[in-house]
């Protein structure tokens, strides 16, 4: 991943991957840029499962999706044979509920998870019926992380509502080729816009519909401005969400850099981590006790801010071990 020189540090606090590894960068110089962005990403996830443990619904979605073949199986995550009329999501990480409407019925029945070896789903997946039933009873298991299987076949036309936690997508930036502007809009030369996502991950680039898996993009250009993507249509086109003053003339340098998926006031806490993972390198750096204190500092203000949003439901507070009483914090260094 090539090193933009002639973009200057951001002055503002870090709010996308580049402004992270800048970041790193300047606290830990001497690394190849890939080592930085790794590190990063490694303790992104550390604080999204942090975040995760706190109250699922913080990454949470729920999808509809119609029954198209009756089967057994179905694929949640790719639906690859297409027997759904959608992928649930190709971000799914874990099914908290699953609830069906039948074709003829006009409310959702609730299901049940059981494991592959309950009597009961035993009991009822060895006689299934003639016909793909539409009352149930719905029992299902999960098969790997992305194959949903069901004790009796589901009818053509069954409505299946999945509720899901789903997993972060890597951190990366972009900055091969060049760019010019007219208003919102941004060509690119020999830019590859459209990679900053996998393959697979294509329906969370941003787009007009928005989405709550959509991933959030901030543009860096003429020197150290940031604006927000809100389209990536190609690999040579994306808009803006305000206007770039002044216009980016041919030939201009540019980053596109995807934003953590958690509150902007915590990215630097994935800084901190990612510090103290870069002085454990060495081996025998003692700036990396440091690093481990202020990190768990940071992370430890962070889970009590959002604690704190929770306000409106005391009787969940309870549950976490976390006081939202401390105020014994450090600011983030």
């Amino acid at each position: 991943m090539p090193v933009v020189q002639t973009i200057p540090p951001l002055l503002s606090p870090p709010t996308n991957i580049f402004g992270l590894y800048q970041y790193l960068a300047q606290r830990i110089p001497g690394y190849d840029p890939s080592e930085y962005v790794r590190e990063l990403n490694s303790a992104y996830i550390h604080v999204w499962e942090e975040i995760s443990k706190l109250k699922n619904h913080y990454f949470s979605n729920t999808v509809q999706v119609t029954v198209l073949k009756a089967q057994f199986t179905y694929d949640f995550q790719f639906n690859a044979d297409a027997a759904l009329s959608a992928p649930v999501s190709s971000r799914l990480y874990q099914v908290t509920r699953i609830r069906v409407l039948p074709p003829a019925a006009g409310l959702f029945q609730g299901t049940r998870s059981l494991s592959p070896t309950d009597p009961e789903f035993i009991g009822l997946s060895a006689n299934p019926t003639s016909a793909p039933t539409q009352t149930g009873p719905y029992y299902w298991y999960m098969n790997g992380r992305n194959q949903c299987t069901w004790g009796l076949p589901l009818a053509i036309g069954t409505v299946i509502e999945v509720v899901y936690t789903f997993w972060p997508l890597a951190l990366t930036f972009l900055t091969q080729g060049t760019v010019s502007s007219t208003g919102t809009v941004v060509t690119g030369l020999g830019t590859n816009f459209t990679q900053l996502l996998q393959p697979d991950f294509q329906a969370s680039q941003p787009t007009t519909t928005g989405g709550q898996e959509q991933l959030q993009v901030e543009l860096v250009c003429n020197g150290n401005q940031v604006y927000r993507v809100g389209t990536i249509t190609s690999d040579t086109i994306l808009t803006t969400a305000s206007t770039i003053n002044p216009a980016l003339a041919n030939g201009s340098q540019y980053v596109v850099g995807a934003l953590p998926e958690i509150a902007r006031e915590h990215i630097r806490v994935i800084a901190s981590v990612a510090t103290a993972k870069m002085y454990s390198i060495a081996g025998d750096d003692t700036r990396q006790q440091e690093w481990l204190g202020v990190a768990a500092s940071n992370m430890q203000m962070m889970k009590d801010s959002l604690i704190e949003r929770q306000s409106n439901n005391p009787a969940q507070k309870q549950r976490f071990p976390y006081g939202i009483g401390r105020r014994n914090r450090l600011f983030m260094r």
